[in-house]
This record gives C-alpha cells, structure tokens and sequence, in this order.
C-alpha cells in the first residue's frame, strides 16, 4: 500500500501541473487543492499499519478518481495507483497469512 500511495504523490504532482496548465481553476485553488491532498497523502502514509490509515487511502483514492471531472488524461493516470491500491488490499493479508503459517510449521 506504501507503493500505492508514492506513485500517488508523482501522480499527484504531475496531475496539479497539467490542472494549472489547463487554467480551468484560479492558480490559488489548485496550489491549495494539491496542499490539502499532499497532507493527506502524507497523513495516510504515516498511518498506513492502522485501521485508520487505510481508510485515509481509501477515500483519497475515491477522492482522485474525482480527476475524471477534470481531464480524462488525469483520469486515466489515476487508475495506476488505484490499480495498486486494490491489488495490495487484496492480496496482501494473504501474503500475511501464508508468511504466519511459514512462520507457526518453523517452530
């Protein structure tokens, strides 16, 4: 989920770019907009292990899908980090799972 959440914050970089290139939105607001969605990646990042951290990705990711709106370039860019997001939901409390069984027939 860690690797989700960094390719977020290139995704998200690159996304505030084109948003201020395309000038649909006062400078201002896209400066504040990525300042307030840079805290809370960072928020989710540093609290990742917890229940709350996910839900803090959770709902970032819900949050970036909100770049369809925008551009579907953005959009589309999106998916990627999402596309992580779900596959380490997934999959990783099976590693986790599989990792303690390794670890209970070792002792």
């Amino acid at each position: 989920m860690r690797i989700a959440l960094g390719i977020d914050m290139a995704v998200l970089f690159f996304g505030l770019l084109a948003i201020r290139g395309l000038a649909v939105f006062d400078e201002w607001l896209v400066w504040t907009g990525g300042g307030v969605a840079l805290v809370w990646l960072i928020a989710a990042l540093g609290t990742i292990t917890t229940p709350v951290g996910r839900w803090l990705g959770h709902l970032f990711h819900v949050a970036l899908l909100g770049a369809f709106t925008i551009d579907v370039a953005i959009g589309l860019s999106v998916l990627v980090p999402i596309g992580f997001w779900l596959f380490a939901m997934i999959r990783g409390p099976q590693l986790d799972a599989l990792a303690a069984e390794a670890g209970d027939q070792d002792s």
